[in-house]
């Protein structure tokens, strides 16, 4: 019987992929599991439960409530992490290792009742690396089976996807493709209108103001005709064109017969798609009804190609100092300058430009106001970087030298561990071999991949000694970039109007909303910099 009641954070977990997750039943079946443990265990604990449905364990910033939970652990509103068993906490090695270290470090426990883990109190590592290892494989290889189902029906011309606006799939007749005759008339207006000259822009706020059918629209008219939900596609419709959607549409070949496959590619779970070479993509003409004639398609894609480049090389009449680094604070669109002899400079949000108030309230700011705002705000960057200087200069106290000189010795004692750890798996690894000779190719994939870890760890720890040993050094190269800093900032107040390079020496980005409040963001390095000595000072 504990003396304190704990505070304990049950977390359950199902899969997009019910193969993974058979044996898991459902959500339900999870949470009996940790109540009926919990029970036994912590009879007096304060059990609050999270779940995610339908959620990959290959991440864990994709999954809502995890993060809900983890933010709460970390500011210790819980002391226990409950879990049915480690494939439910997350199906990655290596990020489900650091998962377990960082709430190790901040004092929260964690208990998998399938896996009998009570970590750190029962501090058993290796076996732990050894289940989430073993919790990893099915999820790879699942992976590589849809891949090569998908690489299989690429090659057979099957479509895998939903279907270009202007057309859906049969209903009934697997894979076929069906043209949309209502979005197939928005679809030959846009090459037309394109072919005669219109823009991208221009064709959208055209498509906008004539009420054509957004490609949603056209999704959820075609559910509702079957009777289906769409609560979700009604939340996410609109009625704004995009001149990116029209861009699409006029370089998409899938509107005279094409099947264009293996387009993207991507090499991992989780990981950036790359586009694919085009000689490399997998290509089947007359595959479905086109929508556009061809000759019409060729000569969008010869405008399209004449416009993308400009011969232009003239000089611009008047300066416009701040492009490229001003945007609408209420909409997020550029903000374009509106320069006249007989006006004062200024800019307008470029979405009101364009569209009026359909786009967004009509503001502009002048380009004095922006000088003197970016000017001010000069001023207060140099006054915190002066301040920091100053504080780097003096002697640093006593206590913060404690905090540096503790921080190495745990650092060197994990390094130790580390050591230690390594030897233990080498003997182990031996062990196993010794016992298990039959399955060596499998023992020492696993315990190649721990040590792979382990020295990895060791790596990140040696670099953290280093750093926390030249700590007096890094404070002298923060000391010369801030004196460089303030350099360039007293040079920059001396200046009567900037220039487009001056300004990019210290802003990233600048927003003016509609009440002409501006807000200046410091360029990356520079904002480093100021986070750094925040934190000094």
């Amino acid at each position: 019987m504990e003396k304190v009641p704990y505070r304990i954070a049950a977390y359950a977990r199902i899969s997009v992929d019910d193969d993974l997750d058979n044996e898991n039943v459902s959500i339900e079946h999870q949470k009996a599991i940790m109540k009926e443990y919990i029970e036994h265990h912590f009879p007096n604990a304060t059990v609050t439960y999270f779940e995610d449905r339908d959620m990959s364990g290959y991440t864990f910033a994709q999954r809502p409530s995890y993060q809900n939970m983890k933010a709460r652990l970390l500011v210790h509103e819980f002391d226990i992490l409950v879990v049915k068993d480690f494939s439910r906490f997350g199906r990655r090695n290596s990020l489900g290792l650091v998962e377990l270290e960082n709430f190790r470090d901040n004092g929260i426990r964690v208990i998998s009742i399938g896996d009998g883990v009570d970590y750190p109190t029962n501090n058993d590592w290796l076996m732990i690396q050894f289940r989430f290892l073993m919790n990893e494989i099915p999820v790879t290889e699942t992976s590589k089976k849809i891949r090569d189902v998908i690489r299989k029906r690429q090659k057979d011309g099957d479509w895998i996807c939903n279907c270009p606006y202007g057309y859906y799939l049969h209903p009934t007749k697997k894979g076929e493709i069906v043209v949309d005759e209502e979005g197939a008339e928005v679809v030959r207006e846009i090459f037309q209108l394109y072919n005669q000259g219109w823009g991208y822009k221009k064709i959208a706020n055209y498509l906008t103001d004539h009420n054509r059918p957004t490609g949603l629209m056209l999704m959820e008219k075609q559910l509702r005709q079957k009777g289906e939900d769409t609560s979700k596609i009604q939340k996410r419709m609109s009625t704004i064109w995009s001149h990116v959607t029209v861009a699409k549409i006029v370089k998409n070949d899938f509107y005279i017969g094409t099947l264009r496959q293996n387009i993207w590619s991507r090499a991992g779970i989780n990981k950036k798609d790359v586009r694919v070479a085009r000689e490399r993509q997998l290509v089947f003409e007359n595959h479905h009804q086109a929508i556009v004639d061809k000759k019409v398609f060729e000569k969008a894609q010869q405008l399209a190609k004449q416009r993308s480049v400009t011969h232009y090389r003239g000089e611009r009449k008047y300066p416009i100092p701040y492009s490229g680094y001003l945007y609408c604070a209420d909409c997020g669109s550029p903000m374009f300058s509106i320069s006249q002899p007989k006006r004062p400079p200024a800019y307008v949000c470029g979405l009101y430009h364009k569209r009026g108030l359909k786009g967004c309230t009509s503001h502009h700011i002048r380009e004095e106001a922006l000088n003197n705002a970016v000017k001010e705000f000069i001023r207060k960057v140099g006054e915190h970087f002066q301040t920091a200087l100053v504080e780097m200069d003096m002697e640093r106290n006593q206590q913060e030298q404690a905090l540096h000189k503790e921080k190495l010795e745990k650092l060197k004692k994990r390094l130790e561990e580390i050591k230690q750890e390594l030897k233990y798996t080498n003997k182990e690894r031996i062990r196993q071999l010794a016992v298990r000779p039959q399955e060596e190719d499998s023992i020492n994939e696993t315990f190649d991949e721990i040590i792979r870890e382990y020295e990895e760890e060791r790596r990140q720890t040696e670099e953290k000694i280093g750093y926390v040993s030249n700590i007096a050094q890094k404070r002298w190269e923060w000391k010369e970039s801030i004196r460089n800093v303030l350099t360039t900032l007293e040079e920059l107040l001396q200046k009567e109007q900037f220039t487009r390079e001056e300004i990019g020496l210290i802003a990233e980005r600048i927003t003016v909303d509609s009440q002409k409040i501006i807000t200046v963001y410091l360029k990356a390095d520079m904002d480093e910099l100021f986070a750094i000595t925040k934190g000094e000072t």
